[in-house]
């Protein structure tokens, strides 16, 4: 069942990233954020009034934790989403697997002073591989070299941010009050952002209410959706299984991005992301359960406890 949430979140947030990328000429990326969280707080107020799920949270820090690393890398994704093309903007967000992977390497070492996990480390060098292919300097150009860094740091962001949601999901904490939370932080941060660092907001007249506002909230709406079976999957789900069938956003996005954009995508383009795809569900197969424990000096056995 993990896996049906799973591809189905896939599909909510290639179709939300399809109405930001129409309504990005007209609104800032701090504006769209705030009508995303907006919708979401009246969505899942509601289901949790329904369902008798109480406001209350025994892990505030959590919450606060989580919507730091994750508010900031929905606001870089959607800054991504309306200077790059469009699978382009997806494929780097969604490289959480080989961020963990490059996460858990990293701590190996700190803890031990070793060099881990030979076949992670082969499984993350050959995802950034295919990043560099992906964001091949000589065709994106110096105005999409910003917007794909910041693409890239959206997609680490992201990572620590789903820890966090599996985290929550063993402390027994329901979907619908992780993603509520979500949507407060996601609309504060909209909001500040709006006014300190966009100049208000954007009043649409009768031709643009038509044309483009209606996109914000069906986006927030689609966010919510998919948000949700994201939680669902990431608190309940085999990581493999997860992680595999989190690329499947990538096929829809690049689908939509064809057909609706009329994108195309260079050779090294579409290598890249095979191999970021392979390297991903390759750093999850390969990534430890659990972390390794610091090093023991052979002169200094443990003593026994009294």
């Amino acid at each position: 069942m993990q896996a049906l949430w799973m591809a189905l979140g896939a599909l909510f947030f290639s179709l939300m990233g399809v109405c930001i990328k129409i309504a990005s000429p007209d609104y800032g990326p701090m504006e769209i954020l705030f009508y995303r969280g907006l919708t979401g707080m009246v969505i899942f107020s509601a289901v949790m009034a329904l369902q008798r799920v109480p406001l209350a949270t025994p892990v505030p820090g959590l919450h606060v934790r989580r919507n730091i690393s994750g508010v900031t890398a929905m606001a870089l994704w959607f800054y991504g989403i309306a200077h790059l093309p469009f699978a382009t903007a997806m494929m780097l967000n969604n490289m959480s697997s080989l961020w963990i992977g490059a996460i858990v390497m990293g701590f190996g070492w700190w803890r031990t002073r070793r060099f881990l996990y030979p076949k992670l480390f082969f499984a993350v060098v050959m995802g950034f591989v295919g990043v560099v292919l992906l964001l091949n300097p000589r065709d994106i150009g110096q105005n999409g070299l910003v917007p794909g860094l910041l693409g890239l740091l959206s997609g680490l962001l992201s990572a620590i941010a789903y820890t966090q949601v599996q985290s929550l999901g063993e402390a027994g904490e329901p979907e619908q009050r992780i993603v509520f939370y979500v949507s407060i932080g996601t609309a504060i941060m909209g909001l500040a952002g709006t006014l300190l660092w966009e100049g208000g907001f954007t009043v649409p007249d009768r031709h643009s209410l038509w044309k483009t506002f209606w996109l914000l909230p069906t986006a927030g709406f689609f966010a919510a959706l998919g948000q949700w079976c994201l939680t669902r999957a990431y608190s309940r789900g085999a990581a493999l299984v997860v992680a595999s069938l989190q690329y499947l956003g990538l096929v829809f996005s690049s689908l939509f991005g064809v057909f609706l954009f009329h994108e195309r995508l260079a050779w090294a383009g579409w290598l890249g992301m095979a191999i970021i795809i392979a390297a991903g569900i390759a750093a999850t197969a390969w990534r430890p359960k659990t972390m390794a424990p610091p090093p023991v000096e052979e002169t200094a056995p443990c003593p026994t406890p009294p």
